[in-house]
């Protein structure tokens, strides 16, 4: 007599589970597409925002090559600005005396480092010898 616990499905429920399992499967295949696409598409948007990102960078060079340049010739007399960029041009002149004035002062820092780094230097040094050519042990 065969226990009722472990006895076997019926045909019509083997079918029923199988069809569970594979529209399962279908559903599972469907959700992998529409993630798919979805890492596509955030790819192609992340692309395409580094793509931006390097032209802006790139505009931004420019600009500032360009804004050099002409500065540049405009300090040397060759060009001369619009009236309408006075403002501008009075901006990057106070702006160009700043940087002078800084650059002189670094300049001024570093040559009295250097004038403290070689007094010490010559102190050690005398003191060295002083040391060297002291009184001699008998």
């Amino acid at each position: 007599m065969a226990d009722a616990r472990f006895q076997q499905p019926s045909p019509s429920q083997n079918q029923q589970v199988l069809q569970q399992i594979q529209q399962a499967w279908a559903e599972a295949q469907a959700q992998l597409q529409v993630l798919r696409e979805q890492v596509e598409y955030a790819t192609k948007v992340a692309q395409a925002k580094v793509g931006s990102n390097v032209l802006d960078r790139d505009l931004d060079r420019a600009y500032r090559d360009l804004g050099e340049a002409v500065w540049a010739e405009v300090s040397k007399g060759k060009l001369q600005l619009p009236p309408n960029l006075g403002t501008i041009r009075k901006l990057l002149e106070g702006v160009t005396q700043k940087i002078r004035v800084q650059n002189a002062s670094i300049n001024d820092l570093l040559a009295e480092g250097a004038e403290v780094a070689q007094r010490l230097q010559e102190k050690l040094s005398r003191a060295s010898k002083g040391v060297a050519g002291g009184p001699k042990k008998r």
